[in-house]
């Protein structure tokens, strides 16, 4: 198999859980159970008893990492390098607790919006935006209102970006980078009348590559009812919060009551989150109402190449390759979604969409996205790259790297 520049391991959830700091130090032993150099692996592990300070060394290098809590539970997170086959020991021990870690941010995801709530002739006035953790959204907000910076929540790692917007259509697009940094901040900054903004034209970082329209975009949510897709349009309200914001995660959670499918209704909590060095989000849905199927999919353009996964494993993939971007006609981008053979019920497509039918298991579901554009700095610059990128990530979801801890 071809090794190409960067692989990027996908997210690994274990089911380990030890009272990690109970003691003075513990080991945690990581294994490589593949042939491939892998660089900046996630790894996450449930844990016990992580209020207190420690450090997290690999011989005399130290690593960042991130404490995640939800639903009353914490975890640790970190990325590493490994070569092939390779077993690493890491020391983790306790530390001053006065001394607070600060590591340098590799993700970031950001909520902006207009202040004040000034709503006149079907626009949101002023000439700024503001960051916020957490909103429901006004009732009154539509598309291309001026609402909010870039039209919704932003997600990146150095790889890529993504969006998506925060209204009726809900669907996700993609940031492509020409820089190996995190830009999001300064992206749409002065775009405050949702008219000609900035990131439609090319700029120093890159810009919005992605013609979403009224497609799935790249791994947007929806339900197949009466032979066809309904997008999370018509809602009762929406909850939106940046949930994590860290120097290895972050993640989006968006909450989405009386989902309207024809004559029911559905609560869907949807996590979207990106992990170091990474070009692929998570997506984890918790949908109520007991709906049969829930779908997700990839934008189809004429000037691209389906392809499909053929390995054998629980995970599996679709993916698009080719002449699929805003910037020029003979611009190339890769986009795939990866999801579990165990939840799907079929592959299908219409007349703008590759389509993924999933089914829920106790109101769950989850899958990945990613994208690949050729103008990354040392980035993915062909068909075969890029398939040998999503074979290898493929590769690594069916066969996670192995954790212990001592």
């Amino acid at each position: 198999m071809k090794l190409i520049k960067t692989i990027i391991i996908v997210a690994l959830f274990l089911s380990l859980s030890t009272e990690i700091l109970g003691q003075e130090s513990s080991t945690i032993t990581v294994t490589n159970p593949t042939e491939m150099y892998l660089k900046d692996s996630f790894i996450e592990i449930d844990v016990k008893n992580l209020s207190e300070s420690f450090s997290l060394f690999n011989v005399k290098e130290e690593i960042p990492y991130q404490i995640f809590s939800d639903n009353g539970k914490s975890k640790l997170g970190f990325v590493i390098d490994l070569l092939p086959g390779q077993k690493m020991e890491l020391n983790l021990s306790k530390q001053n607790p006065n001394v607070k870690k600060q590591f340098p941010p590799r993700t970031y995801a950001e909520l902006a919006m207009k202040p004040g709530n000034i709503h006149i002739d079907g626009k949101f006035r002023g000439n700024s935006f503001q960051n916020v953790t957490k909103i429901k959204v006004p009732a009154i907000h539509k598309d291309h209102d001026a609402l909010f910076k870039y039209e919704g929540p932003g997600w990146e790692s150095e790889k890529v970006g993504y969006r998506f917007y925060l209204d009726w259509r809900n669907a996700t697009d993609i940031f492509g980078k020409k820089v190996n940094e995190l830009i999001l901040n300064k992206v749409g900054v002065h775009d405050t009348v949702a008219k000609d903004d900035s990131y439609h034209q090319m700029q120093e970082w890159g810009m919005d590559i992605f013609k979403v329209g009224s497609t799935l975009g790249i791994g947007s949510i929806g339900i197949m009812s009466d032979g066809k897709v309904n997008m999370v349009s018509k809602t009762d309200s929406i909850y939106c919060e940046i949930f994590e914001n860290g120097p290895i995660r972050s993640k989006i959670r968006t909450n989405y009551f009386g989902w309207l499918v024809g004559d029911k209704k559905f609560n869907l909590q949807a996590d979207l989150s990106i992990t170091a060095g990474s070009r692929l989000t998570k997506t984890e849905l918790l949908v109520d109402g007991n709906p049969d199927n829930i779908v997700t999919g990839l934008a189809k353009y004429k000037g691209t190449n389906f392809i499909k996964s053929h390995a054998e494993g629980e995970w599996k993939y679709i993916a698009l390759y080719g002449n699929q971007t805003l910037v020029n006609e003979n611009d190339k981008l890769g986009i795939a979604l990866f999801y579990k053979s165990s939840a799907a019920i079929s592959l299908s497509e219409d007349q703008i969409n590759h389509i993924v039918q999933l089914k829920p298991i106790n109101g769950k579901i989850e899958y990945y996205f990613c994208a690949a554009w050729e103008q990354e700095p040392e980035g993915i610059k062909s068909e075969t790259e890029f398939v040998n990128y999503i074979n290898q990530t493929l590769h690594l979801l069916n066969n996670p790297i192995k954790t212990q801890i001592k």
